[in-house]
C-alpha cells in the first residue's frame, strides 16, 4: 500500500469572496500567505448569445458556446481568463506566492494544487478553468504539465479516505434517460443504449486487465439504486452518472418510467449508502452550477450545486460538468480519464490527461471549449490515486460472443432514434419480459431491419444471436432444416451438445433442438417476415417452425420484422407473450432530439428554421454531412442553410413522365397501368398516402404543397414527409403528391376534363382526392365517377364555392364539400350552408396567410375555398396516416364528428373543421385499441403505438383521468394501464 505520508501536490489556497462591489482575495500556502485584499468586481464584456441576446455573467457565456459548439470562443475564452487572472494574480503578492510554491512543488517533484474557493454562488459559476498561465499568459493553467486547478468544498461532513484501493475498483455507472411526459419537457431524450455501449467499449480494456469491475444501472429509481448499492459486496469505490440534470437536481426514473427530478441534497443523501465511495463524476448537465440566487437573499450555506453537495455529504472528490457536455466529448473524457485512473494516476493527474485529449479531438477539441467543462471538487482530501499502481490485478477471462447474421445489410448504428422502441425491444429480447415473440410491424423503409440490427447490438455478450432474412432461408430446398443448422451452431458455439441431424426429419429435428435450445439465452431474429405468409416454396413449414418455438418455454426469444401482423404467428400465445411495436416513418421531434445529442453545430439554428429542411434530408446521415459544412463555413445565418443544403440533399423522388398519364385530353390515349395495389376499403393503408391536388392556384406547385403539408404534419406531431413524386429507395414518407395535374384553360376546364381527371387520379392509387373546380349544372358522368371512387375506399374533396346556388361536383352526395369561414368565424358570403342539402358538409378558414401553408401559393393573402378544402385535406391527410387502419369513410366521419358547430343562420348551424379535435379523437382511439385485452406499462403501451411518447402520455393521463376507456392500475407494485371494460376485445377493434 502506498503510505499515507507520501505527498503528491503542494498546496496553493485562493478564496475569492464577494462582498457588495468587491470582492476580498485570500491566498495561503506552505510558502506563505495574503490575507484580505480588497478587489473591485471586474467588468465582463461578453459577445451576444446565438440568439443576438447580450450575455452578462462569463458562467452563461460559457453555456452558450459549448452548447452551440461556437469555433469563435476560442479568443473570448482568452478575454475571459485574462479578465480572471488580473483579478487573482493581478495581486503583486499573490503572484508572488504563486511563483514560490510552484518553484518549491518543482524541486520537490510534486505537482502544483490550485484550490479555489469562491462564494457565493455567482463568484462560483465564473469559470475558474480559464485562468491563464502567468508565466505563459497565453495558455491555461488547467492545461499546464506542472499545476491543476480544482475547486474546494464549502464543508466536508464525513472523515478523510486516503489510502489507495487494491483493484478491482467498483464502479456504478448509473444511466437516466426517463420517458417524455408532454411536449413541455425540454430535455432531450438520449440514446441511452449507445451511450452505454460505447462507455462500456472505452472501459473494456480496464476491465479485461482487471483493474475495474463495472455495474450498470439504466433504470435508475431511487429504490433499484438503493438495491444496486447494498448488493455489491465491497461497496462501490466510483460512481458515474450520466444522465439529466439541472442546478436544482438530477432526473431519475418512477417505477412507471416516468421522470423525477431528485433534489441535489437528497441525491447526496443517497450516496452516503457507499461508505468507500472515493470519487463521484456527474457527466449530467450543470450538475457543477448552483440554482440561481441573488446575492441578497443567499443564507448560508444557501443553494448549492449537485457536485457541492456531494462532496459536503458523501464523497472527497465529484467532478461536475459547469455546462452541457455534448456525448461525443463526453465519450473522450470517459476514455481517458478512467485510463489514467486505473493506470494510478491521481485524479487530478486523470482529469488533465482527458482535458487535453478532448482539447486535441478533432471534432470536440481547439476552437471548441468542451476542455473546460469538466470541474473536480475536493474535499479536505488530495486529488490523488484512488487504485494502488503496486497491487496485483487478476485479468478477467475474455467473454466469448455468438452471433450470426446472415443475408442482412447493417447499417450504421449511431442513425438511430428509435429510444422508447429500442428500449422496449431489448428487454424483450434480453428475457426480461414474458414475453416470446417480438413484431415490429411498419410500412417499407421504416427502419424496421435497423431497429433489430441495432437491438442485437445493445443485448449482452452471454445472449447467443441469429439475425436472418426469410429471404436467404426459403432460397434453401429445405427451409426448416437450414434454420435448424444454423440454431444448433449457436448451441454449439455456447459450449453445450445440440442433438445432431441423424435420420430425424427436418420438422422432428427442430422441435428436438428446441429442447436444447431451452437452456441457451438466443435471439434470433427474422427480416422480411411477411415472406412467411405467402406462397414460397417452404414458407408455411417455417411459419410452423416458429409457432413450435413460441410455443416452447425457455430462454430463447424470437421477433420478426413484418409490414403487417402474422396472425398464425400469434394466434396460440396469451397477449402477455406477445409484444407489438410500430414504427411510422421517422419523425422531427425524433430528428431534432438526435441533431441536439449528437451535431451540437446545428443547434445554433433554431428548431423552426431546421424543420424546414426536413423533407429534403431524408436521412440522419445527410444531417451529419450537413452540420460538417457548417461548421467549415463557420455560418451563424440560417439565409446559408438552403445553399448548403444542395450540396447534401437527395435529389426529390421519382416523378412519373407525362407519358404515362392516359387520356387524349393530357396527349396521349395510351391506357394507364397504375403500380398501386387497389385495396378494398376496409384494407389499412401500409404505404405513403396518395393524394390528387387539382385546382388553379396549386397548378405547377407541387414541391411547395409538399414542403407546406409536411410542416403541418411537423406542427401536429405526425410522423413522416410529403413528397412530390414517388418516394425514393430505402426512403419512407407520410404522402406523396401525385404527379397528375389538371390543365386549367382560362381558369376552367371542361367538364369532360374533369372526369377524365377524377377517373385519372383513381387508377393512380390516389387516396385522397382535392378538386377546387365547381359549376352550377350537376352531371351523371361525375356523380357515377365520385361514388366509383368512394365505393373503392377514396376520399374526394371539393371546394364549395357557389355563392346562392350549389356547386358541383362539391354538391354530389359522396363528395366532402368544403365551405370558407371567416376570421370571426362566421360564413362566408361565398358558401352559405344549404340545410336541406347538408351542404356543404365541412367549413375550413378561409385564408392560409400566416400559416406554415402559405407558401402553397403564390399569393399567400388570395382567400375563399380553395383553401379551406386544403386545410380539410390537410387534416385528412394526418387523421389517416395517425391511424391507419381507417377507411375513407371513417375518416371523413370522424372530421365530421369532430367539427365545431357555428352558426348558419335561420336557427341552423354548420360545422368547422378542428384538426386538433379529430387528431385527438384517432389518438386516443389507437391507445384503447393497442391495450386490447391485457394490461400494459407505460413504455409497452408507447412502442405498441406509433405515437410519440410527449403526445401520448397526456392523452392517457387524460383517459384515466375522464374514468371512461381505460384505467390505471398497480401489480406487484407496476404501473399498469387496461381497457376498463371487461370484455375481450381484439387489438385495433
Amino acid at each position: 500500500m502506498i503510505p499515507l505520508s507520501r505527498r503528491s501536490f503542494e498546496e496553493l489556497e485562493i478564496s475569492v469572496l464577494e462582498a457588495g462591489d468587491h470582492v476580498w482575495l485570500s491566498a495561503k500556502s506552505p510558502q506563505g500567505s495574503v490575507f484580505a485584499v480588497k478587489r473591485p468586481l471586474p467588468e465582463w464584456k461578453l459577445p451576444r448569445d446565438v440568439t443576438g441576446r447580450p450575455v452578462d455573467e462569463p458562467g452563461e457565456w460559457l453555456t452558450d458556446a459549448v452548447r452551440h459548439a461556437r469555433p469563435d470562443a476560442g479568443p473570448e475564452a482568452l478575454e475571459v481568463g485574462k479578465v480572471l487572472t488580473d483579478l487573482v494574480f493581478g495581486v503583486p503578492e499573490i503572484v508572488t506566492l504563486l511563483q514560490q510554491t510552484r518553484g518549491t512543488a518543482g524541486t520537490a517533484g510534486y505537482q502544483l494544487l490550485i484550490r479555489i474557493l469562491a462564494a457565493p454562488n455567482r463568484i462560483a459559476a465564473w469559470p475558474w478553468e480559464l485562468l491563464l498561465d502567468p508565466q505563459r499568459p497565453e495558455r491555461f493553467l488547467s492545461m499546464a504539465r506542472d499545476v491543476h486547478v480544482v475547486r474546494s468544498g464549502r464543508s466536508r461532513t464525513y472523515p478523510i479516505r486516503q489510502a489507495p484501493i487494491d483493484p478491482p475498483l467498483n464502479l456504478l455507472l448509473v444511466m437516466s434517460s426517463p420517458l417524455r411526459s408532454g411536449p413541455d419537457e425540454s430535455e432531450a431524450p438520449f440514446d441511452l443504449y449507445a451511450e452505454k455501449r460505447s462507455l462500456l467499449t472505452e472501459l473494456q480494456p480496464m476491465v479485461d486487465r482487471g483493474l475495474l469491475r463495472v455495474v450498470v444501472e439504466d433504470r435508475p429509481s431511487v429504490e433499484r439504486l438503493r438495491t444496486r448499492m447494498g448488493m455489491q459486496r465491497r461497496g462501490f469505490h466510483l460512481f458515474h452518472y450520466l444522465g439529466h440534470a439541472n442546478p436544482d437536481g438530477l432526473k431519475l426514473e418512477r417505477r412507471n418510467g416516468r421522470g423525477t427530478l431528485l433534489p441535489s441534497q437528497e441525491f447526496a443523501l443517497l450516496l452516503q449508502q457507499l461508505p468507500d465511495l472515493r470519487l463521484a463524476v456527474f457527466a449530467g448537465c450543470e450538475t457543477a452550477r448552483a440554482p440561481g440566487v441573488s446575492a441578497a437573499d443567499e443564507t448560508w450555506p444557501g443553494q448549492l450545486s449537485s457536485a457541492d453537495y456531494c462532496v459536503r455529504d458523501a464523497c472527497p472528490m465529484v467532478i461536475g460538468m459547469q455546462a452541457v457536455l455534448p456525448f461525443g466529448t463526453e465519450r473522450l473524457f470517459t476514455r481517458f480519464f478512467y485510463q489514467g485512473l486505473t493506470a494510478g494516476q491521481s485524479v487530478a493527474e486523470a482529469l488533465r490527461l482527458a482535458r487535453l485529449a478532448i482539447n486535441g479531438d478533432e471534432n470536440s477539441g481547439d476552437p471548441l471549449l468542451n476542455w473546460a467543462v469538466p470541474c473536480l471538487f475536493v474535499g479536505g482530501s488530495d486529488p490523488g490515486a484512488v487504485l494502488d499502481p503496486d497491487a496485483k490485478a487478476r485479468p478477467r477471462p475474455a467473454q466469448r460472443k455468438v452471433s450470426r447474421h446472415l443475408g442482412v445489410r447493417q447499417g450504421e448504428l449511431r442513425f438511430i432514434s428509435r429510444l422508447t422502441e429500442l428500449r422496449e425491444a431489448v428487454d424483450v429480447l434480453s428475457g426480461n419480459t414474458s414475453a416470446r415473440l417480438l413484431q415490429v410491424v411498419g410500412m417499407p423503409a421504416t427502419g424496421k431491419t435497423s431497429l433489430l440490427d441495432r437491438v442485437l447490438e445493445e443485448l449482452d455478450p452471454d445472449i447467443a444471436q441469429l439475425f436472418i432474412s426469410a429471404k436467404r432461408l426459403l432460397a434453401e430446398p429445405d427451409p426448416v432444416r437450414e434454420l435448424a443448422c444454423l440454431v444448433k451452431e449457436l448451441i454449439d458455439g455456447k459450449g453445450l451438445r445440440a442433438v445432431p441431424a441423424g435420420r430425424f426429419s427436418a420438422d422432428d429435428w427442430w422441435e428436438r433442438l428446441i429442447g436444447d435450445l431451452g437452456a441457451v439465452p438466443a435471439a434470433i431474429v427474422i427480416d422480411d417476415a411477411d415472406l412467411l405468409a405467402g406462397d414460397s416454396a417452404g414458407a408455411s413449414d417455417l411459419l410452423n417452425a416458429l409457432v413450435t418455438l413460441t410455443g416452447r418455454r425457455g430462454r430463447a426469444r424470437l421477433a420478426v420484422a413484418s409490414t403487417s401482423d402474422l396472425d398464425q404467428l400469434t394466434q396460440s400465445l396469451r397477449p402477455s407473450e406477445v409484444r407489438t411495436i410500430r414504427l411510422e416513418a421517422l419523425s422531427w421531434p425524433e430528428v431534432w432530439q438526435w441533431i441536439r445529442r449528437n451535431l451540437p453545430t446545428l443547434t445554433r439554428f433554431s428548431e423552426t428554421e431546421l424543420s424546414k429542411l426536413y423533407g429534403q434530408l431524408r436521412h440522419l446521415e445527410l444531417w451529419e454531412q450537413l452540420a460538417d459544412l457548417v461548421g467549415q463555413s463557420n455560418s451563424f445565418d440560417a439565409d446559408d442553410l438552403p445553399v448548403l443544403v444542395k450540396q447534401v440533399a437527395v435529389p426529390p423522388g421519382k416523378v412519373p413522365t407525362a407519358a404515362a398519364i392516359g387520356s387524349d385530353f393530357f396527349g396521349t390515349s395510351t391506357e394507364l397501368e397504375s403500380d398501386v395495389e387497389r385495396l378494398s376499403p376496409a384494407t389499412p393503408v401500409m404505404r405513403p398516402l396518395q393524394l390528387a391536388v387539382a385546382g388553379p392556384f396549386t397548378a405547377r406547385r407541387r414541391q411547395e404543397v409538399a414542403v407546406a403539408l409536411t410542416q403541418c404534419a411537423i406542427n401536429q406531431g405526425v410522423p413522416g414527409r410529403v413528397v412530390a413524386g414517388e418516394t425514393g429507395v430505402d426512403e419512407s414518407a407520410l404522402a406523396e403528391l401525385l404527379s397528375h395535374e389538371l390543365a386549367f384553360t382560362n381558369g376552367e376546364p371542361s367538364e369532360r376534363e374533369v372526369c377524365l381527371w377524377l377517373e385519372e387520379a383513381g387508377r393512380a392509387g390516389a387516396d385522397i382526392i382535392v378538386l377546387d373546380y365547381g359549376n352550377a349544372e350537376p352531371t351523371d358522368t361525375q356523380n357515377t365517377i365520385i361514388a366509383d371512387l368512394v365505393r373503392e375506399g377514396r376520399l374526394v374533396i371539393a371546394s364549395g364555392d357557389h355563392s346562392d346556388e350549389p356547386s358541383f361536383p362539391a354538391w354530389s352526395t359522396d363528395a366532402l364539400a368544403v365551405g370558407a369561414v371567416e376570421d370571426d368565424g362566421s360564413l362566408t358570403h361565398e358558401t352559405p350552408y344549404f340545410s336541406r342539402e347538408g351542404k356543404p358538409d365541412i367549413y375550413a378558414p378561409r385564408t392560409i396567410s400566416g400559416t406554415t401553408c402559405e407558401e402553397i401559393v403564390d399569393e399567400p393573402e388570395m382567400e375563399g375555398t380553395t383553401f379551406a378544402a386544403l386545410y380539410v385535406a390537410a387534416a385528412a391527410m394526418l387523421v389517416w396516416a395517425t391511424d391507419r387502419n381507417l377507411t375513407a369513410s371513417e375518416v371523413r366521419a370522424l372530421l365530421l364528428d369532430t367539427a365545431v358547430p357555428i352558426p348558419a343562420g335561420r336557427g341552423e348551424s354548420a360545422k368547422r373543421l378542428d384538426m386538433e379535435a379529430a387528431l385527438d379523437r384517432a389518438r386516443r382511439r389507437l391507445i384503447v385499441g393497442a391495450l386490447g385485452s391485457e394490461a400494459l406499462e407505460l413504455g409497452q403501451l408507447l412502442a405498441e403505438t406509433p405515437i410519440r411518447p410527449e403526445l401520448a402520455v397526456p392523452i392517457l393521463d387524460a383517459l384515466v383521468a375522464e374514468g371512461g376507456a381505460v384505467r390505471k392500475v398497480v401489480r406487484n407494485g407496476v404501473e399498469q394501464f387496461e381497457r376498463s371494460d371487461s370484455a375481450v376485445t381484439p387489438k385495433y377493434e
